[in-house]
């Protein structure tokens, strides 16, 4: 990709509009204009092009080129029995020559934040939007969107896996090798045990990670009885450094007995895989926490500096109730 060109700051009119399919390079010229780095075109047509498509506002300048982006990827999330839009939030950004443009404290990043808000959020529309931001995007978020933490915040738990400890048996695991409709019923049983999460049905899990165009990941299942029916779900990929691993979503059957036995024969996969430690992220008061650390993992102090944020925009979901009890692991985002 050729260098971005600094563009001039002349007082000329600024086009606030949907993202589109053409805008992919202008798109890619913005990435690298805010973040100083190039990101593959492979990733941006699995983000905002793929099975979810987008709901993103673009800032066009009058020579054609974007200088801000605000949205993200819609998911379908289970509340209380219904069927939510709620919005992942990803690569919000602006070009460096051009914030604080539009004059005052309403630039212009801070004009396509409202443009979104008033395009894509409310009644209808996408009930929350939330994302993993770090500390400096998380204050510009309270700034421009009063964004609030998720209750509670997320809890990062490690272990060692010769320090881990089970008192019952292993159960049969199985490896997935694409995602089948057993994911569909799956999905269902856990509408009946998480009042609000985006569902990890088999949409969800073909795009999130049989699609992902780098990204090399390990899909279990938990089967159970004649049929093979799945009780239970773990994704895991490598971490950066060698002999470490990463769960980075998983669905624990509820009963405890069956929860463990899950955990017990991934185990035996982690250690095929030469792993000698993992990780795994979750919201700090969910109820599966104390499985994981029944059997030995421990929270550390969070290693990425994640801080889960977000924001009702519908009169039918009270944001307190909502930050309390959305269920979320690191399948959300697209750090891992």
């Amino acid at each position: 990709m050729s260098a971005v060109p600094k563009l001039p700051l002349q007082d000329k009119p600024i086009l606030l509009r949907p993202l589109m399919p053409r805008d992919q390079l202008k798109a890619l010229a913005l990435w690298q204009a805010a973040f100083g780095k190039t990101l593959d075109s492979s990733i941006w047509q699995w983000k905002y092009q793929g099975t979810f498509g987008n709901k993103c506002m673009v800032a066009e300048h009058a020579s054609g080129e974007l200088i801000a982006m605000f949205g993200g990827v819609p998911y379908q999330a289970h509340y209380r029995g219904k069927r939510l839009e709620v919005v992942h939030l990803w690569d919000n950004m602006s070009h460096p020559d051009y914030r604080g443009v539009m004059g005052g404290r309403r630039g212009v990043f801070v004009k396509t934040v409202d443009a979104f808000i008033d395009a894509y959020c409310g009644d209808n529309k996408a009930a929350m939007l939330y994302g993993f931001p770090g500390e400096r995007h998380f204050r510009l978020g309270q700034h421009t969107l009063q964004y609030s933490r998720l209750a509670g915040g997320m809890v990062c738990l490690q272990a060692e896996l010769r320090d881990l400890a089970f008192t019952s048996k292993s159960g049969g695991v199985e490896r997935l090798l694409n995602a089948d409709e057993r994911l569909d019923r799956l999905a269902e049983v856990f509408d009946g045990i998480f009042s609000f999460w985006i569902r990890r049905n088999r949409r969800f899990i073909e795009w999130r990670y049989f699609q992902h165009p780098h990204q090399s990941y390990w899909v279990y299942g938990f089967p159970r009885g004649w049929s093979g029916a799945l009780h239970g779900l773990m994704v895991m990929t490598s971490a950066d450094q060698a002999g470490e691993g990463v769960v980075v979503d998983f669905l624990l059957p509820p009963r405890e007995e069956d929860a463990l036995a899950f955990l017990a024969g991934m185990v035996q996969e982690w250690l095929w895989l030469e792993w000698q430690k993992v990780r795994v992220w979750m919201p700090s008061r969910s109820p599966y926490r104390k499985f994981w650390e029944r059997v030995g993992f421990q929270a550390i102090p969070e290693p990425i500096g994640i801080i889960p944020t977000g924001r009702s925009f519908s009169s039918g979901l009270d944001w307190t109730w909502a930050s309390n009890n959305f269920f979320y692991t690191m399948g959300d985002g697209d750090l891992f």
